[in-house]
């Protein structure tokens, strides 16, 4: 789940003005519920509207001379990935965050970076997904209106990085650093949502206008004359016409779940369609789920091949990142392989060297070890499958001994037992 913070300009009467609407719902918000406006709540603004907010800090930074093009404020809209929060069937988020811990954090992450330059902080809560809307006035320490100073790709970067530092109490974290990925405009998208309400409701016709009844025609005098053929033919019409509409149901059915299923935020809905969908094809085939199984597990493992390619690519693969994870990875692995290989060499039965090392090979082969080859034919190394981490037999120690002399003395121990061994059955043969 990933820490949401986006930022963006404001320039001009026009642009506050706007935004002050939309925050304070004062113009229409196709996306709002009006049932749920009381859970927005404001924690900075002392104004009326942002205008006197903003107009107000720049009065008291002595600014009385500002371009009319010049920015004079940015936006900030703090949140996190939807599935951040619970949701009921419908995908509204349950619950109430004005007194949560998430908005003091973010408020005080606000407060601790821009201080008097924070002339807004609002929580929307009558949205599909809780969010914050604040504004802040780009005012530079030496008094000076620059949002080109203070907001530079670098520092950007670092905003980032230190607001999913703010929110990782609560299972948040940065996006990757560098990602082409977009942010939609919100008008774009109330647009495409007012469109596709339009659409859908135009397909949905056929089903909520009340239907005419199937008209049947009355028989005329040639009719009369066979009136099976003329049964007939009222039948095939009233069966045409049904079919008719019952496709126009269909498909009208058919296009309001496509555009339910497409919305992001019919996710959980879409979820609980497929596992139904899992279920009703497993009647049919037996392996289907082991098959379908299998076939995520390979597409994960390809995307996160093709992630990992185009990391490398981009020269946004950590090294220090990929060399911390192999040393983790070797941490877990070599204990347990240094203790198979000692524990195999215990169970060594013969003194002779060369049916030793066959019989310490067999056992670790029974566990899954593999072996690595010199060109002329000795064993070099030891392989964990798993994890494909490597271990040089030649050089590495095992309790502080190499594995030849572990052998050696295990072999020595091997020869008194049969020394021992041999003497009782000398005795036993002398008396």
């Amino acid at each position: 789940m990933k820490a949401v913070c986006r930022v963006a300009k404001v320039k001009g009467a026009g642009s506050i003005g706007g935004k002050s609407d939309h925050n304070y719902r004062q113009g229409h918000v196709p996306n709002a519920d009006a049932e749920r406006k009381h859970l927005n709540h404001e924690y900075v603004l002392n104004y009326e509207n942002l205008g006197k907010a903003i107009q107000a800090r720049l009065d008291q930074a002595g600014l009385d001379h500002v371009r009319k093009d010049a920015v004079k404020g940015m936006e900030f809209i703090l949140t996190a990935s939807p599935e951040a929060f619970k949701r009921d069937q419908a995908g509204q988020f349950t619950g109430d965050y004005r007194e949560s811990d998430w908005v003091k954090a973010n408020l005080e992450f606000m407060k601790q970076s821009y201080g008097s330059n924070l002339v807004a902080f609002t929580l929307h809560q009558d949205e599909k997904t809780p969010h914050i809307h604040a504004i802040v006035v780009p005012i530079t320490p030496d008094n000076r209106l620059c949002a080109k100073e203070l907001f530079t790709p670098k520092t950007l970067r670092q905003l980032q990085t230190d607001y999913a530092a703010a929110m990782k109490p609560f299972g948040l974290e940065r996006g990757i650093e560098g990602s082409r990925a977009q942010h939609v405009d919100m008008k774009h998208i109330y647009g495409l949502q007012q469109t596709q309400r339009q659409e859908i409701q135009k397909e949905l016709i056929p089903i909520q206008q009340e239907s005419q009844p199937l008209q049947v025609s009355k028989p005329d005098m040639l009719d009369l004359l066979n009136l099976e053929r003329w049964r007939q033919q009222q039948e095939a019409q009233i069966n045409a016409e049904y079919n008719r509409r019952l496709a126009e149901v269909q498909n009208a059915a058919k296009y309001a779940q496509n555009a339910a299923v497409a919305n992001v935020l019919a996710k959980e809905q879409g979820n609980v369609l497929q596992k139904r969908l899992d279920t009703a094809e497993s009647l049919k085939q037996a392996n289907f789920e082991k098959a379908q199984q299998t076939g995520q597990q390979l597409t994960k493992a390809n995307q996160n091949i093709e992630k990992i390619a185009v990391l490398v690519d981009e020269n946004r693969l950590n090294p220090q990142w990929s060399q911390q994870t192999a040393e983790r990875v070797r941490e877990r692995v070599l204990p347990q392989l240094e203790k198979d290989i000692v524990q195999g060499v215990k169970n060594i039965k013969t003194s002779d060297f060369s049916e030793a090392n066959k019989q310490l090979r067999q056992s670790l082969e029974k566990q899954g070890y593999q072996f690595k080859q010199t060109p002329d034919g000795k064993t070099s190394t030891i392989i964990e499958p798993k994890s494909e981490v490597q271990l040089n037999i030649a050089t590495a120690k095992f309790e502080g001994k190499s594995l030849r002399e572990l052998v050696n003395e295990r072999l020595e121990e091997v020869q008194k037992q049969e020394l021992k061994q041999s003497q009782r059955r000398g005795r036993g043969m002398g008396l």
